[in-house]
């Protein structure tokens, strides 16, 4: 599709990116920030993209998804693989911003203890 896409658009595209380790950094605008739980708040979409956690995703499920505007909340369920080889799951609550056609910045929110005990094993 060309011209402006929706949030719900840019993400539809940017969760089967990720789920089918497609393209979904072109979705990103250049000043992307990323903030949340744990996260030190960043600005950069190179930041973004070369995060550690994106080694540990097998699959994902988009749970549930809000648009208004351009802003969208989305729940999504993460398969992932600790570093020790231990598969496990995450439902992250994913706040996005929308601006210019592209995603603009996200806020993240999990349970950091689940995550942590999950990483030992």
């Amino acid at each position: 599709m060309e011209g402006h896409r929706t949030i719900r658009e840019l993400l539809q595209k940017y969760y089967e990116g990720i789920a089918r380790k497609g393209d979904w950094q072109s979705l990103l605008t250049e000043d992307f920030s990323f903030s949340g739980t744990v996260a030190k708040a960043t600005t950069g979409k190179d930041a973004y993209v070369n995060l550690g956690f994106w080694k540990l995703v097998k699959g994902l499920r988009v749970k549930e998804m809000i648009v208004e505007g351009a802003s969208a909340f989305a729940l999504v369920n993460y398969d992932l693989l600790s570093p020790k080889g231990t598969p496990f799951s995450s439902d992250v609550a994913e706040l996005w911003k929308e601006k210019d056609g592209k995603l603009h910045s996200i806020a993240i929110y999990f349970d950091t203890t689940a995550f942590s005990n999950a990483m030992t094993r």
